[in-house]
């Protein structure tokens, strides 16, 4: 193989297995208070219907 070759598939390699940054949700939530926003208050366990209802259009 050629040099330009096996680099461009380094890169593709290296672009597939990269970390997705995920910040932790305490971290979040402050970052949040800093700018003076909240996240909504809604229950965590929600059913399908409910979310269905919810969402209709």
């Amino acid at each position: 193989m050629t040099d330009s070759v096996q680099t461009q598939q380094q890169t593709v390699s290296s672009a597939k297995t990269k970390a997705r940054f995920t910040p932790k949700m305490d971290n979040f939530r402050t970052s949040l208070m800093y700018e003076g926003l909240t996240l909504k208050k809604n229950p965590e366990n929600q059913s399908i219907a409910d979310l269905k209802r919810k969402y209709a259009r």
